[in-house]
């Protein structure tokens, strides 16, 4: 990547942000009784190497994996520093340090950006600090959860209009990692065509679609490999989260979480209570402590409690939100974690698991946060957060716990079963509760100075969550990648000293298509 990269400046105290929840808050001060953000960087730079993990020790795995990441990779010298990667992690001489995200519409949120700048920023301090550290980026395509996938949208130029896709037909417990490229990148591939004319970086990606449409691509391997290109020369790495071979490797683990599930699950619940007498939020409840695995059946995943069946087909195992991390956490003995808010509290929730199962937790870093504006100063009204974001989870919350109750009490469902549906509608009425609660702070028409563009918070959203990773390469080409791995490294140089911060990446006015 040598491409000028654009320039980042500091923007607010992170801890100010009034749409992150309290323990996220307390988390990045360092608030007891949270180790804090500081000393977890301060941690994760001085941890010594450890010994090969089980995924660098896995001959059959490696080689499988190696093989689908070379077909990934974009050039030849991605492919050599990949090679040369899985060497010093074979021989116990690097680390990884990990993030990941569900893929999504164009990518998925923009967020996903500033996870692996933040990666690959994290794994370069490391290995500056004498402790060799590789990016690993875990694509969570192992998800069904096409509405969330189908969120992001785009700010298109030309037509100064916002514009999105609506999650295709299926059945509901689809992988949307093994959906067709051909039926789900159809409306992405439309617009990134439009942006071919331009050369670099669009114009790649929009081959990449067409190819992917032309070869009958799954659509996880398309985003994977869209990802990749984007961060040519940073020396990040990917996993599929539906990859057989790695859950076939994981299955001694497997056996151990399956014995202990009633323990760990009572262990994450306690932990939770705790952090909800605290004030905080408990992440994990529900029925993804009292069902925390799922099988993989033909293109969809089926969840599972019956322990024989689980260990029948350890290929097939998939598992839930509890256990996800565990898995990796043993599998590929990560020196860090690049996490978002949400991610934060889930993993707060899951320290006395890892005590329990003999893992050392890794070191738990905060993502950048990161606003694109080519004037940060006008933008910075439009891009204020705001408290009734938090006013929206609540609203949803109590929504999900009342039609537990009712299917429970009325339809007679058993308790498992009447939270797991509840939790799958709160998902579908999220979005409608904050676009509620938004409406209700929008101002009158004509109130707001016209200054702040479309795409500096759209729908009063943080641009991170609401518009597509691809959207911004697109517009951006190759300059943008290096500029939030900028950003990141000065997120974390500032972290260490205990200030963490919002950060602005100034860009050119995005151009229309073909200009």
């Amino acid at each position: 990547m040598t491409t000028p990269p654009f320039p980042a400046a500091a923007g607010p105290a992170l801890a100010d942000l009034p749409d992150l929840s309290p323990l996220a808050r307390a988390w990045l001060r360092g608030d007891a009784p949270f180790t804090g953000a500081t000393a977890e960087w301060r941690r994760f730079l001085g941890g010594p190497p450890t010994v090969a993990a089980p995924a660098w020790r896995d001959d059959a795995w490696r080689k499988g994996w190696l093989a689908e990441l070379t077909s990934d990779l974009p050039d030849d010298p991605a492919r050599a520093a990949a090679a040369a990667a899985l060497s010093a992690l074979s021989a116990g001489e690097a680390d990884v340090v990990v993030t990941g995200q569900q893929p999504g519409f164009l990518g998925g949120p923009l967020l996903t950006l500033h996870k692996a700048a933040a990666c690959v920023a994290a794994a370069r301090a490391r290995t500056a600090a004498g402790r060799p550290t590789i990016p690993l980026f875990w694509c969570g395509d192992d998800d069904d959860d096409r509405r969330e996938a189908f969120a992001p949208r785009l700010h298109d130029p030309r037509r100064d209009a916002l514009l999105g896709a609506a999650p295709p037909p299926g059945p509901d417990d689809l992988v949307i990692g093994a959906a067709p490229a051909d039926v789900w990148a159809a409306p992405e591939s439309g617009w990134l065509a439009e942006r071919a004319p331009g050369g670099g970086l669009g114009a790649d990606l929009a081959a990449l679609w067409a190819r992917a449409r032309r070869e009958g691509w799954t659509w996880g391997r398309l985003q994977r490999r869209a990802l990749l290109r984007v961060f040519t020369g940073s020396g990040l790495l990917a996993v599929s989260g539906d990859d057989a071979g790695l859950h076939r490797a994981a299955s001694p683990f497997y056996a151990e979480l399956i014995a202990r599930r009633r323990e760990l699950a009572a262990l994450a619940s306690a932990r939770g209570a705790e952090l909800a007498a605290l004030g905080y939020h408990a992440q994990i409840g529900g029925a993804s402590l009292d069902a925390p695995f799922h099988l993989r059946r033909g293109g969809s995943r089926e969840r599972v409690v019956d322990p024989v069946t689980l260990l029948a087909s350890p290929q097939d195992l998939r598992p839930g939100v509890l256990l996800r991390t565990l898995v990796q956490d043993w599998f590929f003995q990560p020196a860090g974690i690049v996490a978002g808010p949400g991610e934060l509290a889930y993993l707060e929730q899951l320290r006395p698991l890892h005590a329990a199962l003999g893992i050392e937790q890794p070191a738990l870093l905060p993502r950048l946060f990161a606003r694109l504006s080519d004037d940060p100063a006008r933008d910075a009204a439009a891009a204020a957060p705001s408290l009734d974001d938090a006013d929206g989870e609540a609203a949803s919350a109590a929504i999900a716990a009342a039609l537990a109750r009712t299917l429970a009490d009325r339809a007679g469902l058993p308790d498992d079963r009447a939270r797991a549906l509840a939790e799958r509608a709160a998902r579908v009425w999220r979005d409608e509760v904050r676009s509620a609660f938004r409406a209700r702070r929008e101002p009158a028409p004509g109130s707001q100075p016209a200054m702040a563009p479309a795409w500096a918070a759209p729908g009063g959203e943080r641009q991170e969550r609401a518009l597509a990773l691809h959207w911004a390469t697109a517009l951006w080409g190759d300059a943008l990648a290096p500029s939030a791995i900028a950003a990141a490294a000065a997120h974390f140089a500032s972290g260490a000293a205990g200030d963490w911060r919002d950060w602005w990446i100034r860009v050119t006015p995005p151009l229309p298509a073909g200009s």
